[in-house]
């Protein structure tokens, strides 16, 4: 019969749904607000420890690249030394680079490309990791770099970064125009 499978309208039916429906929104609200204070994570609710530890277990997994720790911070390595003019700052720089975060997933990268990017050395276009690692390179060399978040993108991140986020690059120095003023 038709009827059968018609659905009737239930007033007391919808009064139950309704008060169901309010509990359970209310219910989603609240854990909205109290459960981002609770650190579900690892234990640590430094991101700054987290950035930290980050890179130790980095460089302790990669222990055979001698990196040179720099007073600001920047982790060095120079894989092939170059034999050209030194960088230094508003030189010109051309630079194939490869941009990876710790996990080694690529981030970044001109390799694929034809064009080197091209931009002048300690003039704010660069982040400063990567412009401090230019001034100790020279035409034809190859660095490895790790470049810890205060030397990149900070604790505030950008749209494409999370805070407190370290990476290391591959920079081949191909040519340089030095600054004449």
């Amino acid at each position: 019969m038709i009827f059968e499978d018609i659905y009737v309208f239930n007033l007391f039916a919808m009064k139950k749904y309704f008060f169901f429906m309010k509990t359970a929104l209310l219910i989603v609200l609240m854990s909205m607000f109290l459960l981002p204070s609770c650190d579900l994570s690892s234990g640590i609710d430094d991101s700054a420890e987290k950035e930290r530890l980050l890179i130790h277990n980095f460089l302790s997994q990669n222990d055979t690249i001698d990196f040179e720790l720099k007073p600001s911070g920047l982790y060095y390595y120079e894989h092939e030394a170059g034999t050209g003019l030194q960088a230094e700052p508003h030189d010109t720089v051309y630079v194939f680079y490869a941009m990876n975060a710790l996990n080694n997933s690529m981030f970044e990268t001109n390799y694929e490309t034809p064009d080197t990017l091209i931009k002048p050395v300690g003039e704010g276009e660069l982040i400063a990791g990567f412009d401090e690692a230019l001034t100790y390179m020279k035409v034809g060399g190859t660095s490895l770099i790790l470049v810890p978040s205060k030397l990149a993108y900070g604790e505030n991140g950008n749209i494409y970064v999370p805070p407190y986020t370290p990476f290391v690059f591959q920079i081949d120095l191909v040519k340089l125009v030095k600054n004449t003023d």
